[in-house]
């Protein structure tokens, strides 16, 4: 049997195709390599925005772990607050300006009112809800029962 030779520009035709194929695959597979580069670097930047976006959902209708609270600000945090004590009591900040607020403010800024019975407590005492969903500002609870009447109403 005989090899069919090809002519000179049936050879440069099939080596453009050749070259039309390798680049198209080049092409897709570093498109893909960027898009996944760029994605990971972006999802690493903002991590901390990301699962605090994920807590303002995630934790509606749940009770929020007091050291992700600034008790003077009333507010969900970023990251984890600060903890202090004083009179005896355990109480979470974001920073130190916080604090001495509590301090210098105590009856004013170290009680809240129960949104259900409408009690004041002690906010290291109360349980603690976020008042609306993908919000960050935080309500307190004297118990339980006002906890789960608050949401049941929302």
């Amino acid at each position: 049997m005989k090899k069919k030779r090809l002519s000179k520009q049936e050879l440069l035709e099939k080596q453009k195709l050749d070259n039309k194929k390798f680049n198209r695959t080049m092409l897709i597979s570093f498109s893909i390599l960027l898009f996944s580069l760029l994605s990971v670097l972006i999802f690493y930047t903002y991590w901390c925005d990301t699962r605090f976006a994920w807590r303002k959902i995630a934790w509606f209708k749940h009770e929020v772990p007091a050291n992700w609270i600034c008790m003077n600000g009333n507010n969900l945090q970023i990251h984890k607050s600060a903890k202090a004590e004083y009179k005896g009591e355990t109480y979470y900040f974001c920073s130190q300006a916080c604090f001495n607020h509590l301090v210098n403010h105590f009856n004013e800024a170290a009680y809240a009112t129960d949104p259900v019975s409408g009690d004041t407590l002690l906010k290291a005492n109360a349980l603690i809800g976020l008042k609306k969903r993908n919000k960050t500002e935080v309500a307190y609870f004297k118990n339980k029962q006002n906890f789960k009447k608050y949401y049941e109403s929302k």
